[in-house]
């Protein structure tokens, strides 16, 4: 499997979950392109192209929560609707594309916004180059899935990368994510506060919303060095995607 991850500052690629270049980086969508080459030289044949996962770092691709909004009637209302609150409800500042979850005519719905640049790099990449994208997700997304797999009474869950902190909470802190009808909190921090900062972010958010430590999850993907497969830190470390994300206990997030 091929994956690859992209955040503001740094990012890389990898196989099987043994990273083959990682670097830093000032313009994403260059850092892609670069990547993507690499790619197309040591992994697509002649006649078939790469298939590569691609995962977006928080500072990229930033949720936010759309509606609801009375009075919609097609998805394409609801769709212009959201577009025109992603730049202001994440802090981007160009125009954004927008991944709505649900229909936000009723209740707020979990959506996420990507600058349309770098969607329009992304699929020119993929356009130009000998590579298929299998999936183009947050990195966010899928440790919400994971965890949620692994303890569905969670009703807070904290990402935090190298450019982002991302927080997200169920309508209810006693209502699991899994279980909810939606989202009450979608917020991402970026670039990322201080380690201080991070940390009384999380409390705040947990004390406010009566988040007991057991329905609360709090987790740092941890950067891989270059050349090296991402590997457990401790006894509460579970790796699944690249880069592998770690779970913090209350104690190790203070």
């Amino acid at each position: 499997m091929i994956e690859m991850y992209l955040g503001m500052f740094s990012g890389g690629w990898a196989i099987d979950g043994l990273t083959q270049a990682w670097s830093a980086h000032t313009e994403p969508a260059l850092a892609l392109e670069r990547w993507a080459h690499e790619i197309e030289l040591k992994e697509a044949g002649r006649w078939r192209k790469a298939n590569v996962a691609l995962w977006l770092s928080g500072g990229l691709a930033r949720p936010f929560l759309c509606g609801p909004v009375v009075g919609l009637t097609t998805w394409a209302e609801a769709q212009v609707v959201a577009v025109a609150a992603a730049p202001e409800s994440t802090g981007f500042d160009g125009p954004c594309q927008v991944q709505m979850e649900e229909w936000p005519g009723d209740a707020a719905v979990l959506c996420t916004a990507i600058e349309v640049s770098l969607a329009q790099a992304i699929d020119e990449i993929a356009r130009v180059r000998r590579i298929v994208w299998s999936s183009v997700r947050p990195r966010w997304a899928t440790l919400l899935d994971e965890t949620l797999a692994q303890r569905p009474s969670v009703s807070l869950m904290a990402c935090v990368e190298e450019d982002a902190f991302t927080l997200l909470g169920a309508p209810s802190p006693h209502t699991p994510a899994a279980a909810s009808a939606g989202f009450e909190l979608a917020a991402t921090y970026a670039p990322a506060p201080s380690a201080d900062r991070t940390t009384a972010l999380w409390h705040r958010t947990m004390l406010s919303r009566d988040v007991q430590p057991e329905d609360a999850w709090f987790a740092r993907l941890e950067m891989p060095p270059a050349g090296a497969g991402s590997s457990t830190a401790d006894d509460a470390s579970r790796r699944s995607r690249w880069p592998g994300a770690v779970r913090r206990s209350e104690a190790a997030a203070s």
